[in-house]
């Protein structure tokens, strides 16, 4: 795509990492001509806040906006087609630390570029929801909560041993699955908490956490997400 857009006659690349993102402090980046400055503008704020940043490359026919899989490390605007920040992230091997979760099943693993370090899988019963109404209704969700807990609290403690000898070379961390089981998960886990500065807020796709899911892992954590206008 990059060649293409070379081809394409691509003007200028802005290149904008999370945290001017964020603020929103990139008005020095883009470029000084209309329409590109409009353009390129247009384009920022439509992919809005990334914890990976953005990479923008205003062509004639057309704008694309790249986020990487991992963020940008710098700020860059440049005439033509700059491809180097994202190579850059390419080039790399970053340790992910990575949790698989949805009710009943979890898998768990470190990955070092595109290489599984350690692994680890199981399932927990979970019992579906109970539609009738009563007591024993209410018996039903007691129960599947603690179940839900004792899923949450297995999963946290898998987490750390796998974690655990690689936690100073853990780069970034990254989950997948259901959101809401996810949300409960972090917020009964410590140490999602600690590490909740290295988690990247992409949910990776998987139907079922297993070690299937694990082995082809790599090509859903390497994703980037590339938007045309």
């Amino acid at each position: 795509m990059l060649d293409d857009l070379v081809g394409e006659g691509c003007t200028i690349t802005v290149c904008v990492s999370a945290e001017t993102l964020g603020a929103r402090d990139y008005n020095h980046l883009l470029p000084e001509s209309e329409p590109d400055r409009s353009r390129a503008a247009e384009a920022l704020a439509e992919v809005g806040p990334s914890d990976t940043g953005v990479a923008v490359f205003v062509a004639p026919e057309r704008v694309v906006a790249v986020q990487p899989p991992f963020p940008l490390a710098v700020d860059v605007r440049a005439a033509g087609v700059e491809s180097r920040p994202i190579l850059d992230i390419l080039d790399l091997e970053p340790v992910v630390g990575i949790v698989l979760l949805r009710l009943g099943r979890y898998a768990v693993a470190v990955l070092r570029g595109d290489r599984l370090l350690a692994t680890k899988t199981d399932t927990r019963y979970v019992k579906n929801r109970h539609r009738k109404g009563g007591s024993s209704q209410r018996r039903f969700e007691r129960s599947r909560e603690r179940l839900v807990r004792e899923l949450y609290d297995t999963t946290c403690r898998i987490t750390r041993g796998l974690f655990e000898p690689y936690l100073r070379d853990i780069d970034h961390v990254m989950l997948g699955g259901e959101r809401g089981t996810l949300n409960g998960f972090v917020k009964r886990c410590r140490l999602m908490q600690d590490l909740e500065p290295k988690t990247l807020s992409r949910l990776l796709s998987v139907d079922r956490p297993n070690q299937k899911a694990l082995e082809s892992i790599s090509y859903e954590v390497w994703k980037s997400r590339v938007t045309f206008f």
